[in-house]
């Protein structure tokens, strides 16, 4: 029996009728993820079939050179998806940032989260999220990323990545005044949340500029969960890129100049 015949007997919670409203919307970013993107919507059904909420899939692939949109096309019609997991693909490279709005603009759902085309999210990580939908305006997930006691590290990814992370969400815990674990990957939102207080970032700066200018709310209600994460299985990671490192340039320093400098403070 197929991998994917098999994940179709196990997921209950799949087929939803289609409806004006769901409970999560899950955007999925892809650019040239062929060997990785199935695998990732495997995990995310997986990890939903334990959950009675409603909820929709938006891939967007983001003008990949591979065959990532074709596969993905191809996986919503084999297992009869229709409805509920959909994707978009326009030719053009936008960023995963611009498509993370764009994402919110589409969806239907009350909460808004992100899981990457790599699969580097695993099943656990994913479940424990979904456990606490609701429970606050905004669900934080921290990676525990350790250079000594690696033993007990949750970050499974390599020494560059590890370090970078640290580095980063220590910038941003000086420039914005915000005392969290992490700033960056899987966030879960209320989506009203996410279209009040978009970023012009297109790179992977978004999620801690956005989620800065949210608990500048003192109204917003926000929880953090311990995850792990891992490295990706194949294929080369985006955030050195050039383009990207820009990018996350310009958010670091609206995250400071939104913070000190900000009229209503």
């Amino acid at each position: 029996m197929g991998e994917n015949q098999l994940w179709g007997q196990l997921m209950p919670n799949d087929i939803a009728a289609k409806s004006d409203h769901v409970d999560l919307t899950v955007y999925v970013p892809c650019y040239n993820e062929e060997k990785l993107i199935l695998k990732t919507l495997d995990t995310i059904r997986q990890a939903a079939s334990g959950f009675s909420f409603k909820y929709e899939v938006l891939v967007f692939d983001d003008g990949s050179k591979d065959r990532s949109a074709d596969l993905v096309r191809e996986y919503i019609q084999k297992n009869h998806l229709e409805g509920q997991f959909e994707l978009v693909s326009e030719g053009k490279n936008r960023g995963v940032g611009a498509n993370y709005f764009r994402a919110a603009e589409r969806g239907r759902g009350t909460y808004f989260i992100v899981f990457f085309g790599d699969n580097s999210e695993p099943v656990e990580s994913m479940i424990k999220m979904f456990d606490l939908m609701g429970k606050a305006d905004v669900i934080i997930p921290y990676i525990d990323s350790r250079f000594r006691d690696t033993k007990f590290n949750s970050d499974h990814r390599g020494f560059l990545r590890r370090a970078t992370s640290i580095t980063y969400a220590s910038f941003v815990r000086f420039l914005s005044g915000h005392r969290l674990h992490y700033f960056n990957g899987f966030v879960m939102h209320r989506r009203e949340n996410v279209l009040k207080n978009r970023v012009p970032a297109s790179g992977l700066g978004y999620q801690s500029e956005m989620l800065c200018k949210v608990l500048e709310d003192p109204n917003v209600t926000f929880l953090e969960v311990r995850v792990s994460c891992w490295s990706r299985e194949s294929g080369m990671p985006t955030a050195f890129r050039l383009k990207n490192v820009i990018s996350v340039a310009g958010s670091l320093w609206r995250i400071f100049s939104n913070h000190w400098f900000s009229p209503a403070r």
